[in-house]
């Protein structure tokens, strides 16, 4: 069984670094993945068995990134105080090498306009000087790292570049110090110092924006974090104590007063209030919760006290699976980031090779002097930084997948993004996904009228502790009836029904098929089935085998149910946009064929089939894999598990079993058939967003180049257009916020 631990990492500042910290984790004995995020400065990595963890922060520190294990976020938020540091040094750097940059640049930019405002040579040297060797510190640290490690980055490229500009301007002032302090000199315009000043100010411009777009696009994640509350009031032996959340126990009963944060998921064992779950379900109205209900942690209780037990703690809540699995979406990558993974990895030896081309091009060959063929070598490489690259993906599905768990979408890594983009066919289970999943029973029949109580009973016995729909059904249509039977183990038989022995007799309760499959006959009952099943009611049955019976001697139908289930008022809509637009829709089911295709028709689904196992769900998934249909499978129940593993994107609604859950490549917070249909539409905005920023930052760098290579832009010019380039993509993912914000209105 595989587990994921998450590192922060320093130092990264490209898809180059991106690859670097990527290959230096799964060298690690025992890694079977890492995905590093360059938004989030974290690497999450998946490893078998054990991993010895010193070994991977040494990996990352052989290859020059400071790396340390990521704590437990805070209820306060998602931000370490070490990241807040790095920001502020940012800003800090940026600002000073603002200051002494801005004079450099006046006095070309007032030149044009007749504004003669010339700075002495070895003033302009002595404002670069800083700029280059203390505010670009941090890039001859990259390069130095790079070259050791026979790496590659943006440092690579700012580092070269700059220097270059800079040595070529400190070699012509060594060429002609009689004038290093004159006003008028005829040096103060052929130096380069504000052309390396400007870049190096600009990249650091371009960080702190995006550490800035990096904040917003991690606020859906913190905002979910927020909502874990701080403290909890038990009572733990018969004391009333107030703890930290996390240190709840599993038998303690927790207290929530009126207006308070629930801290644990739970179950009220006393008190009645209307829960606010708008903050985990997105549903507006409150939720009025009774003994007996469940409540999840983080949601807001109302006016009455609760008295709860707790169900799951720690990283098992619901609230603490919604962080993790926004923060496993962020940090895995679609195949499309894969592709450009390998792009990036042959860029920054091209560019320079290009650059390198460039230079030899225009001193051998564009008549210009070897000052302006440096400058336009320098230009290239300035521009080609691969930032927006880097950023384009992981910013988007940040922003994507945070908003999407707003929305009570949940998706497990980011390839379900990419598939949900494709879909072509949505099958549905029909009980509790497209119905209410609260059938109630509406007939019965028994084989002896006089005995019902006797069958009651055994009935009560079987399906009060059952989870399934129609067994629950049953359980509350017969409650306090009879006094229930005790039978001590009781025997599910997934997609037909359930069996259990007591004093020597064996029954057998569930569906016709499993009725034919045990041998028990039905044909006493036709008119039964005939009256119910022209209604769209499914049928249980009751069977049992006596000890007096004869060894495999078939088993008596002694009684029958008809329920009925409601469809939920969602699934019309559902339904039809998803046809809407152009995606297919089919209905399976476990029930019997006329019951599932009463549902169909009111829904207009024309591709319908009853009678399944859960084998048979799946083998029809493979016919439509045959077909070249990508499908998602919605599905609720135990029985679905092998069709939501099956399918291309499995979905399991909220309230289904865990099995289902855990299996399914995303889940709905809520039950509600309407958000498969958002889920869908969520994966195609995301998709496309992820495809824009791409496309944008390759279009960039596709332009950008050949107009450096030309010699038509400066460097300082290239160093706004990278910078830009960035906060661009980051701007473009953050509008994901509104476009998503639509699809859930």
């Amino acid at each position: 069984m595989s587990e994921a631990i998450e590192l922060t990492v320093k130092g990264m500042s490209c898809a180059g670094c991106v690859r670097s910290v990527e290959r230096a984790l799964t060298a690690v004995e025992g890694v079977i993945a890492a995905s590093p995020d360059l938004m989030s400065n974290t690497a999450t990595v998946t490893y078998a068995g054990t991993v010895d963890k010193d070994l991977l922060l040494k990996s990352l520190s052989d290859k020059g990134y400071e790396a340390f294990f990521t704590s437990e976020p805070s209820v306060g938020g998602a931000v370490d105080d070490r990241d807040l540091d790095s920001a502020s040094i940012d800003k800090r750097l940026f600002v000073i090498a603002l200051l002494l940059t801005l004079p450099l640049v006046g006095q070309m930019v007032f030149l044009p306009l007749g504004i003669n405002l010339s700075i002495p040579p070895l003033i302009q040297f002595l404002l670069a000087l800083p700029v280059q060797f203390y505010a670009g510190a941090r890039f001859y640290k990259g390069i130095w790292q790079a070259v050791r490690y026979g790496q590659s980055n943006m440092d690579t490229l700012v580092a070269i570049g700059t220097s270059a500009a800079f040595g070529l301007s400190v070699f012509i002032l060594l060429g002609d110090y009689s004038e290093w302090m004159s006003w008028s000199s005829h040096l103060a315009h052929e130096l380069y110092f504000e052309a390396s000043a400007a870049v190096i100010t600009l990249v650091l411009l371009g960080k702190v924006l995006e550490e800035k777009a990096k904040g917003k696009t991690n606020k859906a994640l913190e905002a979910l974090i927020r909502l874990q509350p701080l403290n909890a009031t038990v009572i733990r032996e018969q004391n009333q104590l107030t703890v930290p959340a996390i240190k709840v126990l599993s038998d303690d009963i927790v207290i929530v007063r009126p207006g308070d944060v629930i801290p644990v998921d739970g179950e009220i064992c006393k008190g009645t209030s209307q829960v606010n779950e708008a903050m985990i379900t997105g549903e507006a109205m409150p939720v009025i919760k009774n003994t007996g209900d469940l409540v999840i942690g983080g949601t807001l209780n109302g006016e009455g006290l609760l008295h709860l037990s707790p169900t799951t703690l720690g990283k098992s809540s619901r609230l603490s699976q919604i962080i993790n699995q926004v923060k496993t979406a962020r940090n895995t990558k679609p195949r499309i980031q894969k592709l450009v993974d390998k792009v990036s990895a042959v860029f920054v030896p091209a560019v320079l090779i290009f650059s390198l081309l460039t230079f030899l091009g225009w001193w051998m060959f564009g008549a210009v002097s070897f000052e302006i063929a440096i400058i336009n070598a320098v230009t290239v490489l300035v521009i080609a930084c691969p930032c927006a690259l880097g950023l384009a993906t992981p910013t988007a599905i940040m922003v994507g997948s945070g908003q999407a768990a707003r929305m009570g979408i949940l998706v497990k890594n980011a390839d379900v993004i990419e598939k949900l983009s494709k879909a072509t066919t949505v099958v549905f289970d029909k009980t509790g996904t497209l119905t209410e999943g609260r059938p109630e029973v509406i007939a019965s029949t028994f084989v002896n009228e006089k005995n019902d109580k006797e069958i009651i009973s055994t009935v009560i016995g079987l399906t009060k502790d059952s989870s399934h729909p129609l067994s629950k059904a049953i359980a509350e249509y017969f409650d306090g009836k009879a006094k229930p039977k005790e039978f001590k183990t009781i025997t599910a038989v997934p997609g037909l029904g359930l069996s259990a022995e007591l004093t020597d007799t064996t029954y057998f309760l569930g569906s016709e098929r499993y009725m034919t499959q045990v041998g028990a006959m039905l044909s006493g009952y036709q008119d039964f089935i005939d009256t119910n099943h022209a209604c769209g009611a499914s049928l249980v049955w009751i069977a049992q085998r006596n000890a007096t019976s004869v060894k495999d001697e078939a088993p008596i139908v002694i009684g029958g149910f008809a329920l009925q289930d409601k469809i939920k008022p969602q699934s019309f809509k559902a339904v039809e946009d998803l046809k809407a637009r152009g995606v297919s829709v089919v209905m399976l089911s476990g029930d019997h064929q006329l019951a599932a295709q009463k549902v169909a028709e009111a829904l207009e689904i024309e591709k319908v089939e009853g009678n399944l196992l859960p084998e048979g769900k799946l083998s029809y998934l493979q016919k439509l894999h045959q077909e070249g249909e990508i499908v998602v499978m919605v599905g609720d129940g135990i029985n679905d598990a092998p069709a939501l593993a099956g399918a291309d994107i499995g979905l399991a609604m909220g309230d289904g079993s865990d099995v289902a859950i855990n299996t399914a490549d995303a889940s709905l917070i809520q039950s509600n058939p309407y958000l498969v249909y958002k889920t869908i539409r969520a994966g195609q905005v995301i998709h496309a967003k992820i495809g824009h920023n791409l496309i944008g930052a390759f279009v960039y760098n596709v332009i950008g180049l050949p107009l450096a290579a030309s010699g038509l832009l400066s460097p300082v010019l290239a160093g706004l257009a990278m910078a830009l380039s960035s906060v661009t993509v980051m701007a473009s993912s953050l509008s994901l916020y509104s476009s998503l914000k639509r699809i859930d209105e």
